[in-house]
């Protein structure tokens, strides 16, 4: 376990910029503090720095708040923080932009980290041809709403989240819901 630095009000401790390729340790380290369902979702960051053909793949930026070297303590990065914003691939125009894993390093939250970060991404998007942010958050999640709502951020719908869980057994001799899928699927003789 590494030592946290104590952290303070004080913004000019830490400095926003875009991510880059050398940030992936970074950024994956980050994410394990983040508290969405998804987060263990298999990724592979070299998606985001180039290894696809970016006219037919979304763009993601990602933006990192990233502490003082003379700041940072013993903790294995400099990065506390980040947001990344999905765009549509290069070349296509991005009225909409979409929000997503805003995460902050435990010892940084409450620390206007993620409000930072956020206000740097809303400045950026216009110049980047955005018109519009979207994001989606857990309506539990009340200090993140918050957040969302002071920076102005207004509900716009709610959706219904639905899930098949594949590998319940069966009850009472009856077929999974993966076995009457492949039970439908299969052409009898």
């Amino acid at each position: 376990m590494h030592p946290v630095p104590q952290p303070t009000p004080d913004a000019t401790l830490f400095s926003i910029r875009l991510a880059d390729a050398d940030d992936i340790a970074a950024i994956d380290w980050l994410d394990t503090f983040g508290g969405s369902p998804h987060r263990n979702l298999s990724r592979y960051m070299t998606q985001y720095f180039g290894s696809v053909d970016p006219s037919i793949h979304e763009r993601n930026l990602i933006y990192l708040a990233e502490l003082r070297p003379d700041a940072a303590g013993e903790l294995p990065y400099r990065a506390i923080g980040k947001v990344e914003l999905l765009l549509a691939p290069a070349g296509t125009p991005s009225e909409v932009g979409y929000i997503k894993r805003v995460v902050v390093h435990p010892a940084w939250r409450k620390h206007h980290v993620a409000q930072a970060i956020l206000r740097h991404v809303i400045a950026a998007a216009p110049d980047l041809g955005v018109q519009y942010l979207d994001l989606h958050v857990w309506e539990g999640n009340a200090p993140a709403v918050r957040l969302y709502e002071a920076l102005g951020f207004a509900e716009r719908h709610r959706e219904l989240y639905l899930r098949l869980d594949l590998d319940t057994p069966a009850k009472d001799g009856a077929l999974s819901p993966l076995e009457r899928i492949v039970a439908h699927d299969t052409p009898t003789s």
